[in-house]
């Protein structure tokens, strides 16, 4: 006799080492219900398409077994879920580091307008002019 999709799910889960049904919606970002709907014999729950690549992923799985067990249509083949893009990464540290050049070049100018001898920065701790007003040891 062949499992439910219910029974199976649980398995499933229990051998890709989530203990409990919080475990494994914590790690997809859903609420418990929704595993505990996916493996109720009652309920008959089934995960959506958008949750399968991650979901196969974390219990180790093919989505599309995921999906044929669930009777759940695949109209397209699905995707594996993507990692951080390497270029959408580059472009925000290079944003970051300008914000901060640019703050740097700000707080200078607006030093040297002072004379030099105004107040450093908010959070400025060093540099030359510091090393020159302390006392020797």
């Amino acid at each position: 006799m062949s499992d439910t999709a219910a029974t199976w799910f649980r398995r499933a889960r229990l051998r890709a080492g989530y203990a409990s049904q919080s475990q494994l919606s914590q790690a997809l970002g859903l609420a418990r219900a929704a595993v505990a709907n996916w493996e109720s014999e009652s309920v008959r729950g089934r995960p959506s398409r958008s949750v399968l690549p991650r979901l196969a992923q974390l219990l180790g799985v093919p989505a599309e077994e995921i999906a044929a067990r669930f009777g759940i249509e695949l109209e397209r083949p699905l995707a594996a879920p993507a990692g951080p893009d390497p270029d959408l990464l580059a472009s925000i540290e290079e944003a970051v580091a300008r914000g901060v050049a640019r703050g740097l070049r700000e707080a200078l100018a607006e030093q040297r307008a002072m004379g030099g001898h105004g107040e450093a920065p908010a959070g400025y701790e060093g540099g030359a002019a510091a090393d020159r007003t302390r006392e020797p040891r």
